[in-house]
């Protein structure tokens, strides 16, 4: 197999602020939990570091606040061997902040505190960062579909990079499936179009109407049950069984997905062989604590090895 290839992350980062609860109140009511603690997160940071961490050559562009939260978050892609100088510190807005809430039966509440900050401003200057990094794969997270300027940055760079990279989309839908805004329905719809491959949750492919397109890997994340392949009538073609580790804790697990399946085609696997890479990372990966527990290559390649 060969070496990794460049590969630019167009994402967010966010501070995780982890708490893990006696019991979640009912409306008015209280409870008590664990002090917070921080971890860095965000979707576009999760898979940079998973990237960086299996041992990509990893960029990110986004921006953060020119504030602690945001110094700190841009500092620590680094331990992950990420290259931080495509993170923009700005100064008129502050860093985007998550509160993760966790009862004893492992269930998740989240609150993601990022209206107004920094990751929404990024401009289509930012963007000059590709020309620099001349990557081989563009991730692109949805999270950043429906706010402005930074989707406008972003549907406007990205047809002039069709053909020179491999472009990779995950939805990363925010809302609930039965209320996603029109206009991010439509964005979200323009971003797959865009790109040639999708690494879609059951629910997001049915809340936002996405489809196989002519030439398109698109591939559907349904939880325990697994992921599978879908052909342009939306025939499944490959299923891949989820593992068989046990979850201590799920946060993340997409995201640990989507970054083994682009380092999995980046290194030379083909579709099934990358799916099974992605499966096995994120198997692993959910059996640690935290939203960055991506696996070595190693670990993965081992587990593999067993099940042959």
């Amino acid at each position: 197999m060969s070496e990794s290839k460049r590969v630019v992350i167009i994402g967010d980062i966010f501070a995780d602020l982890l708490t893990k609860l006696v019991a979640y109140p009912d409306c008015g009511e209280g409870t008590y939990g664990t002090p917070l603690v921080r971890n860095s997160g965000g979707t576009g940071g999760n898979i940079a570091a998973g990237l960086g961490v299996l041992g990509a050559d990893t960029s990110i562009i986004c921006r953060l606040g020119d504030d602690e939260i945001g110094n700190f978050l841009k500092e620590d892609m680094r331990q992950y061997n990420v290259d931080n100088q495509g993170i923009l510190l700005d100064p008129d807005y502050p860093s985007a902040q998550v509160i993760i809430a966790v009862t004893p039966d492992g269930e998740r509440t989240i609150w993601v505190l990022a209206n107004g900050s920094a990751y929404e401003q990024l401009t289509l200057e930012d963007m000059g960062y590709l020309d620099q990094v001349e990557p081989e794969a563009i991730f692109v997270s949805g999270v950043m579909a429906g706010i402005h300027p930074a989707e406008e940055s972003i549907l406007s760079i990205l047809p002039s990079w069709k053909g020179r990279a491999k472009i990779y989309f995950d939805p990363n839908l925010r809302y609930p499936p039965d209320a996603v805004p029109p206009a991010v329905k439509t964005s979200m719809q323009k971003l797959c179009n865009l790109s040639d491959v999708i690494l879609a949750g059951k629910s997001e492919m049915e809340a936002l109407d996405l489809r196989p397109t002519e030439g398109q890997t698109f591939i559907v994340k349904d939880g325990k049950r697994g992921s599978y392949l879908l052909d342009q009538q939306m025939h499944i073609i490959y299923e891949q069984p989820s593992s068989d580790h046990v979850a201590l804790d799920a946060t993340g697990a997409g995201d640990t997905y989507a970054a083994a399946y682009v380092y999995a085609e980046m290194i030379g696997l083909d579709v099934k062989n990358a799916m099974r890479f992605a499966t096995v990372a994120a198997g692993i990966s959910v059996t640690r604590f935290g939203a960055r527990t991506m696996p070595s290559r190693e670990e993965i390649e081992s587990y593999l090895r067993k099940g042959q």
